[in-house]
């Protein structure tokens, strides 16, 4: 049987960090054009902004994110030469945390649901030893149709497989010296302009030679936001790192397996501690997942059945861990899962599907390659 077609474009961009963003920009450019379409005529206008006035204010900050990472800022370069668009949209796009939640002293502005679980299942937990990890991406329904599979190969360093948002430089993947990242945000809305945004931190883990320099690529930097990342090790680590622009938490398995929503667990910062409430839907997708993984290892180990099966599950009437679109809401506050990812880092490949993944089968993508590899089943068990 020939190999299922990718759920998402799949994108090689290889050389140096100019060559592979001139090839992300053209492998990309209608999905780049559909996301600056969307953010612009959706996004924007819903925080009382137009989208030049954001533009304006990512350019001003450009010198400051070239002397952190010039290597980031000529990939992101790249990429504008190759797709057409200026380098301020696609510094927009990577930065579009920023603006998608408004910062704290922007006042009582209603933000969107949060979004996102992620998972890992190390070998003593797994029903056949396999080590996996993953999430269900929750978030706009308008990006829908700009992601992009984005297979990167560097001169230098491991080769990442990522999947994002078309024109962004990072988001979640997995790199061929066995590192996976999967991240959520945390509701808080904690900024520090200046640093780095979440999309640079990322792709600084994704390009880490060794889990020690993942871990530090995500607790050193000064930080933009809030993100919660989750990182894991092919040989049977994994942490999860509670981060925000100036303190970091962190959280180890339990029992072999580790799980995150979009709250803080491992402890509330003390800048939140007053007025923190998190929201009801993170709440209740951790105490569902939660206790459905402790079940699955409690006879006989997590399979990656039990994985779907949370993944796909639905209580909380569409707004649970498997989440679907609200056709009457705003474009803006539009929430579904968009993608879902189970990597295998025992086997090298990530499964991924397109949407929510109750309607979708998972299809493997070759980790080292980049290639489709074979169908994974569908989604429903």
């Amino acid at each position: 049987m020939p190999p299922a077609a990718s759920p998402f474009p799949i994108i090689v961009a290889e050389g140096d960090a100019t060559q592979r963003g001139v090839a992300h920009g053209q492998g990309a450019r209608d999905r780049i054009a559909a996301s600056l379409s969307f953010y612009s005529d959706a996004v924007a206008p819903s925080i009382g902004a137009t989208f030049g006035q954001i533009v304006d204010g990512v350019l001003a900050r450009r010198p400051m994110w070239r002397a952190q990472d010039p290597d980031i800022l000529a990939e992101i370069e790249g990429i504008a030469e190759g797709s057409g668009f200026s380098v301020g949209e696609i510094l927009a796009l990577n930065t579009r945390g920023m603006f998608v939640v408004p910062p704290i002293d922007q006042g009582a502005q209603r933000v969107p649901d949060d979004g996102c679980t992620s998972f890992a299942v190390l070998p003593e937990a797994s029903a056949d030893g396999h080590l996996r990890t993953g999430q269900n991406w929750d978030y706009l329904e308008g990006i829908a149709d700009t992601i992009v599979l984005v297979h990167l190969r560097p001169e230098d360093g491991p080769r990442q497989l990522m999947i994002a948002e078309a024109g962004q430089v990072g988001r979640h993947g997995v790199n061929t010296n066995g590192i996976a990242l999967h991240a959520n945000g945390l509701g808080a809305r904690l900024r520090d302009p200046s640093a780095l945004p979440t999309t640079f931190l990322r792709r600084r883990i994704l390009r880490s030679d060794n889990i020690t320099a993942a871990i530090e690529a995500a607790i050193t930097p000064p930080r933009a936001g809030s993100t919660n990342f989750l990182l894991t090790h092919r040989d049977g680590f994994a942490i999860d790192l509670e981060t925000v622009p100036d303190t970091v938490r962190w959280l180890l398995p339990t029992d072999g397996w580790l799980f995150h929503t979009n709250h803080f667990e491992a402890g509330i910062p003390a800048e939140l501690a007053a007025t923190y409430t998190p929201s009801a839907d993170s709440l209740l997708r951790y105490a569902r997942g939660t206790r459905r993984l402790a079940s699955a290892r409690a006879v006989g180990g997590i399979s990656r059945a039990d994985i779907v099966d949370v993944l796909t599950d639905h209580l909380g009437d569409g707004r649970g861990l498997c989440s679907h679109p609200d056709p009457g809401a705003p474009r803006h506050e539009r929430w579904m899962t968009v993608a879902t990812v189970i990597t295998d880092l025992t086997e090298g490949v990530m499964s991924v599907s397109a949407g929510p993944p109750c309607e979708h089968d998972f299809v493997d993508i070759d980790i080292a390659s980049g290639a489709v590899a074979t169908a994974a089943g569908a989604a429903m068990a």
